[in-house]
């Protein structure tokens, strides 16, 4: 069956795996993007384009920049795989991409596209014209995607380099930027996680499930209770009371009241004068940490962002896999 006979299959992105700077002819490196993971679906034939996230969920009424997509592809049909990004002085910024993300007011959605708009990166196409192209090698894919596509504003190719991962790590690292991408040259496209994507960061981060909440008599937020998957079961890995303002501690702890209550056989490892408030595993988030120790607890960590793109299932420790 085709990814795009009458209407389009939806596709589980393709996942890397945690990797340090290496060199190898065998494989090509691009910038690792700080955004929001989106496979596009691009119908000249009908003016027609969606984006589906990783939690399955169409989202391009968000982003009404990307109506002139189309107009930038050569072809009647195509699925590409990207890269949500907003810039800010010539990287991205995830505060804007999560206010972007979080937005469902169509009068607010309108104004962000004007005041912070997104940029989609391209780095894959998938199917091309009524041609699946999944199996057809990535330096293959890379080329076709290059010739279909036409750069603006809001629409650009991701670029790459062979061989050198050591070098251009350093030269990533240096800009600020989060990591790079180190992909097989002949690998095919798999739906899933595979080693023939790796993803190699400058700064340790994780997605991690809230399991819970520390507030305080006056229900003021003190602190996330975090957890992953493994093997199937939620572990507790810390708590996180750092990297969110007055502003951020409301509108997760909002968030947070909604869900309905859960238990968990786990020892939260929390003094009798701290009261938790156990909830279920949906909202997602990133945390920025100094390490994970041998029990496999995060080392003072901090809140980064919510990750309302990712599914809870699909947090677990990168070192473990």
């Amino acid at each position: 069956m085709s990814l795009w006979d009458n209407e389009p299959v939806l596709i589980k992105p393709m996942l890397a795996f945690p990797a340090k700077p290496f060199d190898s002819k065998d494989y090509l490196m691009e910038i690792k993007y700080d955004g929001t993971r989106g496979i596009a679906y691009l119908d000249n034939e009908n003016k027609k384009l969606m984006l589906l996230n990783r939690r399955g969920k169409f989202f391009q009424y968000r982003y009404p920049e990307f109506s002139n997509l189309l107009d930038n592809i050569n072809a009647k049909r195509a699925i590409l795989d990207g890269e949500v990004v907003v810039f800010k002085d010539g990287k991205p910024d995830f505060y804007e991409l999560e206010k972007r993300e979080q937005t469902e007011n169509a009068s607010k959605i309108e104004l962000f596209s004007k005041i912070s708009p997104a940029v989609y990166v391209a780095f894959d196409i998938l199917h091309l014209n009524g041609e699946d192209l999944l199996n057809r090698p990535l330096i293959e894919r890379k080329k076709l995607l290059e010739e279909t596509l036409s750069e603006d504003n809001y629409l650009i190719y991701s670029r790459y380099v062979i061989g050198k991962g050591k070098e251009f790590f350093s030269k990533i690292k240096r800009k600020g930027l989060e990591g790079i991408m180190a992909k097989k040259i002949d690998s095919f496209y798999q739906q899933g996680r595979s080693k023939d994507w790796l993803k190699i960061k400058a700064t340790n981060t994780l997605d991690a499930v809230v399991i819970g909440y520390i507030a305080s008599d006056k229900e003021d937020l003190s602190a996330l209770l975090l957890g992953v998957y493994e093997k199937g079961k939620i572990k507790y890995i810390g708590r996180i009371g750092t990297g969110f303002d007055e502003e951020k501690r409301k509108e997760i702890l909002a968030m947070l009241k909604k869900l309905g209550r859960y238990n968990y056989n786990i020892d939260l490892r929390l003094g009798k004068d701290k009261k938790a408030f156990m909830v279920k595993p949906e909202v997602v988030v990133e945390v920025k940490y100094m390490e994970i120790t041998k029990d496999k607890m995060l080392r003072a960590p901090s809140f980064v962002r919510i990750r309302s793109d990712k599914p809870a299932k699909e947090c677990i420790l990168e070192g473990e896999l």
